[in-house]
C-alpha cells in the first residue's frame, strides 16, 4: 500500500504525516500515536498494520521532534499535548468526519490519555496498546522481575551486572535516568520483558528501517539522535506523573490492549488503572503470548479486538 506524506503546521512549527490506506472522505480515521518518546514506529509494524488500513485512514503523526519531524523543537508535554490537540481538529476538518479513533502505543498512550481528558469531543474511542499509567513504579516492578529471571536463568553475568541496579530517583538527572534505562532494556529485552519471542525480531527491525522508503537517508542518521533529544526533554513527565491521581474519568469510549508478559510498562498496573477508571463504555484485551507489542506479537488477534471496538462505535 502506498504511502502519503504530508506535511503541515502545528504549533507554529512543520511536522508531518505519513498516511496510508484509502483516503475516501467517507472512511473513519484513525490517528496513530507512536511510542517513545520520540520513536515513530511505522517501519516496526508495516505489514502488521496492513488490515487497519483497509478499514481505516491511518494516520501515523511524526512527533514535534523525532523522525521527520526532527526540526520541531521546542519539545514539552504542554506543546505536544497542544499538538495533538490541533492535528485532531485538522483531520476532522479535512477528511470531513465528526470525530476521528485515536490509538497510542506505549507513550503515545499516555500522550493518548491526557489528550483524551482535554479534548474528548474529538474521538469515537480511544485504544491504548501497552498501556502507560504510573511509570516509576513500573520501572519498580520491571527492575525486580529481571533480577528475577537473571536468577531463574542461571545467568551468572546478569545476576553480577544488575546486582548494582538501582532505580533512580525521580529527579535524576536524564543522564543517571539514562544509564539505568540502557542497563535495564537490554536486559529486559533479553529475558522477554519487551518482546516474548525476540529471536531475529531486532534484525529485522533493522532492516525494515535501512529500506523504509518513507524517510530520506539524512532522516535516517538523525533518527536515533532526534530519539535522545525526545527522552530528555519528556523523560521527567512520563516517569513523574502518575496517571491513577490524574486521571480518574474520562468521556470516551476507552480499550486497552495489553500483553500479559509486558514488565516495559505493567500489564497489572494497567489492569488497576482500567479497573478504577470511569469511562462510558471501556473494555481490557489481554494476550497471553505477548509482552509490550500485541499489534505486532499477536496480529491477527488484536485486529479481531480492533474490528470489534469499531463495530460498537461506528455510528456514535
Amino acid at each position: 500500500m502506498k504511502s502519503t506524506i504530508k506535511k503541515i503546521e502545528l504549533g507554529n512549527a512543520e511536522q508531518y504525516l505519513i498516511i496510508r490506506g484509502d483516503e475516501k472522505k467517507s472512511k473513519p480515521v484513525m490517528l496513530f500515536l507512536h511510542g517513545g518518546p520520540g520513536v515513530p514506529e511505522l517501519f516496526t509494524m508495516k505489514k502488521e498494520m496492513a488490515e487497519l488500513e483497509k478499514k481505516f485512514v491511518m494516520v501515523y503523526w511524526e512527533q514535534r521532534g523525532a523522525g521527520k519531524s526532527y526540526k520541531a523543537k521546542d519539545l514539552t508535554l504542554e506543546q505536544i499535548v497542544s499538538d495533538t490537540q490541533e492535528l485532531s481538529r485538522w483531520l476532522i476538518e479535512h477528511y470531513a468526519q465528526e470525530k476521528i479513533y485515536l490509538m497510542g502505543h506505549s507513550w503515545g498512550t499516555f500522550l493518548g490519555l491526557l489528550v483524551l481528558q482535554k479534548s474528548p469531543e474529538y474521538y469515537h474511542a480511544y485504544m491504548g496498546i501497552g498501556q502507560v499509567t504510573h511509570q516509576y513504579e513500573a520501572e519498580k516492578i520491571s527492575l525486580a522481575w529481571i533480577k528475577e529471571k537473571a536468577k531463574e536463568r542461571h545467568d551468572k553475568k546478569g545476576i553480577k551486572k544488575l546486582s548494582t541496579l538501582e532505580l533512580p530517583v525521580l529527579d535524576a538527572s536524564v543522564k543517571e535516568w539514562s544509564r539505568f534505562l540502557n542497563t535495564h532494556r537490554g536486559y529486559l529485552w533479553k529475558y522477554g520483558g519487551s518482546f516474548v519471542e525476540t529471536k531475529g525480531v531486532l534484525s529485522k527491525m533493522i532492516q525494515s528501517f535501512i529500506f523504509f522508503r518513507e524517510y530520506s537517508l539524512k532522516e535516517k542518521i538523525v533518527f536515533l539522535p532526534s530519539a535522545i533529544y525526545s527522552l530528555e526533554q519528556l523523560w521527567h513527565d512520563v516517569v513523574g506523573i502518575n496517571l491513577f491521581e490524574t486521571i480518574e474519568r474520562v468521556e470516551v469510549p476507552v480499550y486497552i490492549f495489553q500483553g500479559k508478559q509486558d514488565y516495559q510498562v505493567s500489564y497489572s498496573l494497567a489492569k488497576d488503572f482500567f479497573e478504577k477508571l470511569d469511562a462510558p463504555k471501556k473494555e481490557f484485551f489481554s494476550f497471553e503470548n505477548s509482552a509490550h507489542s500485541p499489534h505486532i506479537e499477536e496480529n491477527e488477534g488484536f485486529n479481531r479486538c480492533v474490528d470489534r471496538v469499531l463495530e460498537e462505535n461506528i455510528n456514535q
